[in-house]
């Protein structure tokens, strides 16, 4: 048995010993270094990844979906929704949700829709009953062009557990509905935070009722891919039990059924239970480590955030939801596109899905309904800067350094980020950047591929002076801007351009020389 000090030393090349410690560099935090003043982006040699579709998802919470994007009476999600999601092909669609998912019981939201029957399956509502149920979701996913992603059940309904023969059963049932329906899950999620609040399971509790289920899936779909659950932070630690125990555990406890894909939840810039971002990434380092640590092949390691978002300040309360609406402001909307730059640094980090797909007055959404009951539903900032990113995106992540200045006070110690990406052919560029500050920026680009060549460039951005501003009741409070322009890198291949204050921006490039 290796000592963990062994094992660390070996994953950095300290000690050369088995092909996987010496073939994958070290988790590095997507650190942003010091400048003097506004952003400098450096970029490497070779690439860094390739990224899909996957990489922008969506956490599909059923019920909050249902009671907000779902028409009850034309039996469809509401078109501007679709029309809103066209931009996301091959999103993940996380279904039925995060907490929703312990409770849910797919087959109550399967079958004829009048023998349904009402449901309780968050401590807030009782649903009449599930109308936007598994076949909805599928025939959703189709519509959107995305990829279905299912979160199993391995505890029973709200209030009242099952038992683990009954849940594999269940599993086993809701595996051959989908393949009598013809669809392949991206990937089978293997339960949510269970480690935590009022659930408080052991790693051993975990890993037997995961295990189970994992089987009675893989009984009907013997090529299902399954995401193990991982802690992000230590929530036992009344148990003597830290995050990376837990882990590690989970990590060594799946890898003997071919568990290779891990999941992580990041909350970030909502003090005090929403650190600053550059924490969060120290955790999911530390998570990408454990799973090193319990001998999982490098080649084969694979992350996803499976939920993120802007935490809402301050602590769950009658007080917290004041600052809901800060979960969907352009304070929030730069959080996003910050977090999810870094994780395009990270190799091991292969999607994310942003928390969560709803309309409601809830924290999180993605649209807001700002007019009458009828009126369409419109986007919300942080998913306007979320579609922006998503139209700049190219499959080729350039290993990116970025270096900020840091005058906003921003716990995380900087103010901007950025991250450089190309096609396979290099025939096109994108930038994708954050300014956290209240000033213009200049962004400072050194791409060496473009030496002494001209691009015409397109400018996308979403900004305001108020970092609070939201589309709640406008919505065009905070608008979707571009600008178009010419930019030339000199024999170093450097250039700059500028981006406007508290932003998230995608600069388009296509060298014309």
């Amino acid at each position: 048995m290796k000592s963990p000090l062994f094992r660390r030393l070996a994953a950095v090349g300290f000690l050369c010993v088995t092909v996987n410690a010496c073939s994958a560099p070290l988790c590095e935090e997507a650190v942003v270094g010091k400048a003097p003043e506004g952003l400098e982006i450096k970029v490497g040699k070779g690439e860094l990844k390739r990224i899909g579709g996957e990489f922008f998802g969506f956490n599909l919470e059923n019920v909050e979906f249902q009671l907000s994007l779902w028409d009850r009476a034309g039996r469809r999600v509401k078109p501007e929704v679709v029309e809103a999601l066209s931009v996301f092909s091959g999103a993940v669609y996380r279904f039925p949700g995060g907490t929703t998912a312990n409770y849910y019981r797919w087959a109550d939201g399967a079958g004829e829709v009048s023998a349904r029957g009402p449901v309780r399956i968050v401590d807030w509502t009782e649903l009449p009953r599930i109308d936007f149920g598994i076949d909805e979701y599928l025939d959703f996913v189709a519509q959107v062009k995305g990829q279905a992603w299912y979160v199993l059940n391995l505890q029973g309904s709200l209030g009242k557990p099952a038992d683990l023969p009954a849940l594999s059963a269940e599993a086993v049932e809701l595996a051959r509905h989908l393949r009598k329906k013809e669809v392949r899950l991206l990937r089978w999620e293997l339960g949510n935070e269970l480690d935590r609040a009022h659930d408080m399971w052991p790693s051993d509790k975990y890993l037997e009722h995961a295990r189970s289920i994992l089987r009675a899936v893989r009984s009907v779909e013997p090529d299902a891919r399954f995401v193990g659950m991982m802690a992000d932070y230590d929530a036992q630690k009344s148990r003597g039990v830290t995050s990376s125990q837990y882990n590690q555990a989970v990590a060594a406890g799946l890898k003997d059924l071919r568990v290779y894909d891990y999941e992580q939840h990041l909350y970030y810039d909502g003090p005090p239970e929403g650190p600053n971002l550059p924490n969060r990434l120290r955790q999911l380092c530390r998570s990408i480590q454990d799973a090193r640590d319990a001998e999982i092949p490098a080649k084969r390691l694979a992350f996803w955030v499976t939920e993120h978002g802007r935490w809402p300040q301050g602590k769950p309360g009658e007080a917290w939801k004041l600052s809901w609406k800060k979960t969907a402001d352009v304070g929030a909307a730069i959080g996003v596109a910050d977090l999810l730059i870094a994780l395009t640094q990270i190799a091991e980090v292969k999607g994310s899905a942003i928390h969560a797909l709803h309309g409601t007055n809830g924290p999180w959404p993605m649209f807001h309904q700002t007019g009458a009951a009828e009126a369409p539903l419109t986007p919300s900032v942080t998913l306007q800067a979320y579609s922006l990113l998503r139209r700049a995106m190219l499959p080729v992540v350039l290993p990116s350094k970025s270096a900020s200045a840091s005058r906003t006070g921003y716990e995380g110690g900087y103010d901007a980020r950025g991250a450089v990406f190309t096609t396979a052919e290099r025939d096109r560029f994108s930038v994708w950047a954050v300014n956290r500050s209240g000033d213009d920026l200049v962004v400072k680009l050194n791409i060496p591929e473009l030496a002494g060549r001209q691009a015409s460039a397109e400018l996308e951005f979403v900004s305001s002076p108020d970092v609070e501003a939201n589309n709640y009741r406008r919505a065009d409070a905070v608008p979707r801007r571009n600008a178009q322009r010419s930019i030339r890198f000199d024999d170093r291949g450097e250039a700059s351009y500028k981006v406007p204050a508290l932003s998230v921006s995608a600069l388009s490039l296509k060298p014309t020389e």
